[in-house]
């Protein structure tokens, strides 16, 4: 649902990384997923953290060219939105409470996502 052209005709995808060590332990042990299935209510299992922002750049063959990423959690933890415009990556997530902007080297400064999908007006 978030693929979005850029300038250079790549694409942009929005990651969501949901992650957390004891969730990855849980995943790995079925015997414990079924057991805290039976005996805990639905509402106090265990589940991941949206914690993980990742933007990849794919050509159209779908060859991962570049992938940017905020491990960390403390810049945009849920990047679920790109949109390249006029050299620029907006980057937005359902719960960030901010809009990312990171500098594309090397993009057309004039190219606007708009125009390229809809054409000029």
């Amino acid at each position: 649902d978030n693929l979005n052209r850029g300038s250079d005709g790549t694409y942009w995808i929005a990651l969501l990384g949901i992650r957390t060590r004891t969730f990855d332990l849980a995943m790995r042990k079925p015997g414990f997923r079924r057991r805290m299935a039976k005996r805990i209510a639905a509402d106090e299992w265990l589940f991941p953290n949206i914690n993980r922002g990742c933007v990849l750049r794919v050509s159209e063959t779908g060859e991962i060219i570049d992938a940017l990423w905020d491990e960390a959690g403390e810049n945009h933890p849920s990047i679920t939105s790109t949109c390249e415009h006029k050299g620029w990556l907006y980057l937005g997530g359902v719960s960030n409470n901010r809009i990312g902007r990171v500098r594309i080297e090397g993009a057309d400064p004039q190219w606007t996502a708009h125009d390229d999908y809809w054409g000029k007006r």
